[in-house]
Parts: structure tokens; C-alpha cells; sequence
């Protein structure tokens, strides 16, 4: 917990160091002109510090966010075969033939399956009909 002195304020320097006992690494100069004064009241600090941890919590999901892209992208790349960026039938029937599945299926089943998530029409799936089609929730696959 910070320590506040007796004149019912905190200051740049005692939160300076409560901020590096978390780990974040900010000088008393670069705080003070982030929060424009040396000294804050506790209704100030209290809002700076729910700023803190809603930035910090932005954060943390942005990172998450980054990490489910990289891993829909990986997936994304296991389909896209020739690396031109699209997902085609015949692409999905060599990967599902690779991996045992889906054996007996005809051309028109894999068509139907890129029909059901191409949004463009265009007859092939891009990243982001990918990516929104692995992230829906309520998606059976039949």
C-alpha cells in the first residue's frame, strides 16, 4: 500500500514507487507530467489508479487478442496450402485427406462446407472468413 503523508495527498514519488514494487518502471518526471501535478488528492489518486488497472486490463486483452490471431493465422496456414491466401475446396479435401478424416466425401461436400462460411461469394475463404467462422460459438459442424 502507498504511504501517504499527513496532508491527505500522495505524491509523484510515493506512487513512483509503489508502481515499481508492480513492476512498471516510470520516472517522477514522466508521472508528474502524465497526471500534472507533483502531489494528488485521494479522489485524483483513486482515479488514476482505476486508469491504471483498466489500461492495465486493455492490455491483457490485447495481448490474448494478439495470441488468438497468431494461433487462428497458424491454423489458417495449415489449410492455405498454396500460400496465396485463400482456403479452397480442394485445399480443405487435401488436409482432411492428410489427416484421415472426412474419407468418401465428394468434391460438392467440400464446396458446400467454403460455401456455408464465404461471406464475398467468391467460391474461397480469406483469413477473416476463417477467423470468423472458428470464432463463432454456436457453429456445428456437420
Amino acid at each position: 500500500m502507498c504511504e501517504q503523508d499527513m496532508v491527505g495527498e500522495v505524491s509523484v514519488e510515493e506512487i513512483c514507487r509503489v508502481l515499481s514494487r508492480a513492476g512498471i518502471g516510470i520516472g517522477g518526471d514522466e508521472l508528474k507530467a502524465i497526471v500534472g501535478s507533483k502531489r494528488l488528492n485521494f479522489e485524483v489518486f483513486v482515479e488514476f489508479c482505476r486508469s491504471i488497472m483498466s489500461t492495465e486490463k486493455l492490455r491483457q486483452e490485447s495481448v490474448t487478442d494478439n495470441n488468438e490471431e497468431c494461433d487462428l493465422k497458424e491454423a489458417f496456414n495449415v489449410f492455405d496450402i498454396d500460400r496465396n491466401g485463400f482456403i479452397s475446396s480442394g485445399e480443405v479435401e487435401k488436409v482432411q485427406w492428410r489427416l484421415g478424416l472426412w474419407k468418401g466425401k465428394e468434391e460438392e461436400d467440400w464446396m458446400m462446407m467454403i460455401q456455408k462460411f464465404d461471406e464475398n461469394l467468391d467460391g474461397r475463404l480469406d483469413f477473416q472468413e476463417f477467423k470468423n467462422k472458428m470464432l463463432r460459438r454456436n457453429v456445428l459442424v456437420s
